[in-house]
């Protein structure tokens, strides 16, 4: 039995009562055509079953559609909000979102770089400004924007639209300084090959040195995970029994998924939070307002990141507005976690 014949686009513009050349900016390049003839043309094309086919079309316009990302990993939260935000903007103004995983490293990022260029993707985004010499070298070599996520740079050598990781640290530390905290231990993911990290540690540890006596020796680098933050306090405790029990009185987690596995193991050791120890996280997680107690924690804008640099891409694809660096708002968000140091 023969497959019955897809429609083309001839038969789209006579339904639509338009030219070809009308469907495919309508498609295509929506800007360019009034409303009223692309809500034609998209009704037509819908009654019709019609499919446009990407590959032809490439060909013909030198496009794609497409958005690449690189990102460590789809587990972490604060990635899938992000990219969740970021697919659905571009995909209202009809952009594809291809997202490619180094699998927290174990596949170089500049082989995941080549790999979306190859396949023509428009425009690049990565998570941080930091990035290999390799991966640097090629991206310079590109005519495609390239835009760097969660972070904030004035440098003008890279376009960065994110927050402001070291000064949001800092807030945090502040916080439980003013609540008489001079004992705080820093649980922080691993500061190595990633600069959002570092500069989040940098921040807290800074404020920390300038206005307590707290031993940075007391911090804690791990992956990014309830268990391994459940082993690393409970490890902590036990180093130091009676010493650390009576002067760790606040733990500065600079990941709420790090708050919650801190969480889980002080309630194990028997301790109260916050009457026996503040604990406050960075990221405002969904999970984050539902813990025991609700965790303090610093809210970052992930949602409206993606559709900033959604945005900013289409404006700069269709008309070459130039991207510019934009540092977006987080706030501190106290809940019961946090409370006077004892």
């Amino acid at each position: 039995m023969e497959k019955p014949k897809r429609a083309g686009v001839r038969e789209v513009a006579k339904l639509a009562g338009v030219s070809v050349a009308t469907v495919s900016r309508a498609l295509n390049t929506p800007n360019k055509v009034s409303d009223t003839t692309v809500e034609r043309v998209r009704k037509a094309a819908d009654h019709l079953n019609f499919i446009p086919n990407s590959s032809a079309r490439a060909l013909s316009s030198s496009r794609t559609r497409s958005i690449g990302i690189v990102i460590p990993t789809l587990e972490n939260l604060t990635f899938a909000k992000f990219i969740d935000a970021l697919e659905s903007a571009l995909s209202a103004k009809d952009y594809n979102l291809v997202v490619s995983t180094t699998q927290k490293g174990k596949i170089p990022e500049s082989e995941k770089i080549r790999r979306l260029v190859n396949i023509g993707v428009e425009a690049l985004i990565l998570p941080g400004a930091s990035h290999s010499k390799e991966s640097i070298d090629y991206l310079k070599k590109l005519s495609i924007p390239c835009i760097y996520s969660s972070i904030y740079s004035q440098s003008p050598s890279s376009t960065t639209i994110g927050y402001d990781n070291y000064n949001l640290a800092k807030e945090l530390a502040r916080h439980l300084i003013d609540l008489g905290h001079e004992r705080i231990a820093i649980l922080s993911g691993q500061i190595d090959n990633n600069d959002r990290a570092h500069l989040r540690y940098q921040g807290a540890r800074a404020e920390i040195d300038k206005l307590t006596s707290s031993d940075s020796r007391l911090d804690r680098f791990v992956d990014i995970s309830t268990s391994a933050a459940h082993q690393a306090v409970t490890l902590l405790y036990d180093h130091e029994k009676a010493c650390l029990r009576n002067n760790i009185t606040a733990l500065l987690c600079l990941s709420d998924v790090l708050a919650i596995g801190a969480l889980f193991s002080l309630e194990k050791l028997g301790l109260h939070v916050p009457d026996d120890v503040s604990v406050v996280g960075f990221d405002n997680i969904e999970m984050s307002e539902f813990t025991n107690p609700p965790l303090t924690t610093i809210d970052l804008p992930v949602h409206d990141m993606g559709t900033k640099i959604a945005d900013e891409i289409i404006a700069h694809l269709e008309t070459g507005k130039a991207i510019n660096s934009q540092l977006l708002e987080a706030q501190l968000i106290i809940r019961e976690s946090s409370g006077p140091a004892c």
